[in-house]
């Protein structure tokens, strides 16, 4: 089991349509019921409203969770991470470039991966680095290690936010299982509250070694929870906001195999 750096989540935000407030996302992180479907969009109203209308629903929802109070963005570095984007932007913009051998210079502007948070970035005149990462099935997984990594590189703090909506009705035969569209932020910082372990054969006869000098039964769940957990594997970023949100969940597969995961530490023996 190789060691990484021990960290804390701090603050959150989250937006989804049926989602009223911080004790309904609290409340939905404690069971294992998908989030509700709504049809309303994020209204973004702190933001300049001639930059607020360039953002589709995906962006406005990750928009408002940026700007909610609770998370307090103070200029921290952002790592955007989206499975999909705004694909609906960049299908109308093949589709009119097909039709009309054009398109769209705005559009165009705003179809990239990074538009999204960018535009956040020019709202609050920040120079803050904004890194925007894309995969298939482990998005949970690229942005935790995108995020471990650059506070192992002396970050203080960093955001590190999700967003993603169904697909377009053109494209929905290509992906199962999609959820509304929703969007969340979490602060990561240097603590000791989880730590992102790999196991080398996460399986029944693997013993588990602590980190540091701590005993096992201490630090980590029980072969049997890791057992479980793994049978569970779920490493959809949704997953990830219940692990944050809800700190009775002590491990998360980040990967279909389960062989890395993050582990949250007990309450009594978390150290400074």
């Amino acid at each position: 089991m190789a060691s990484f750096p021990e960290f804390s989540f701090r603050r959150w935000s989250a937006w989804a349509a049926a989602m009223p407030d911080a004790d309904a996302w609290r409340s939905w992180a404690r069971g294992d019921a998908p989030l509700p479907d709504g049809e309303e969009a994020a209204a973004v109203k702190a933001m300049p409203p001639l930059l607020r209308r360039r953002a589709r629903p995906a962006g406005r929802a990750a928009l408002d969770a940026l700007y909610a109070p609770a998370l307090a963005y103070d200029g921290q570095p952002i790592i955007f991470c989206s499975r999909n984007g705004e694909l609906d932007r960049s299908l109308a913009l093949l589709q009119s470039l097909a039709a009309e051998g054009q398109v769209s210079p705005q559009e165009f502007s705003m179809s990239v991966h990074n538009a999204i948070p960018g535009l956040f970035q020019i709202a609050q005149k920040s120079r803050a680095p904004v890194s925007a990462l894309a995969s298939e099935n482990q998005m949970a997984f690229s942005g935790i290690t995108e995020a471990l990594a650059q506070l192992a590189d002396g970050v203080p703090s960093v955001i590190l936010m999700f967003c993603d909506a169904p697909l377009p009705m053109l494209l929905r035969p290509f992906m199962d299982g999609e959820p509304p569209c929703f969007a969340y932020a979490v602060e990561l910082v240097p603590g000791h509250d989880c730590r992102l372990v790999h196991n080398d054969s996460p399986s029944p006869a693997k013993s588990v070694r602590a980190p540091r000098a701590i005993a096992p039964s201490q630090h980590i769940p029980s072969t049997h929870a890791i057992e479980a957990a793994a049978s569970q594997a779920d490493p959809s970023p949704l997953a990830l906001l219940r692990f944050a949100l809800d700190e009775t969940r002590r491990a998360l597969p980040l990967t279909d195999a389960a062989d890395w995961q993050l582990r949250r530490f007990a309450p009594e023996t978390r150290h400074a």
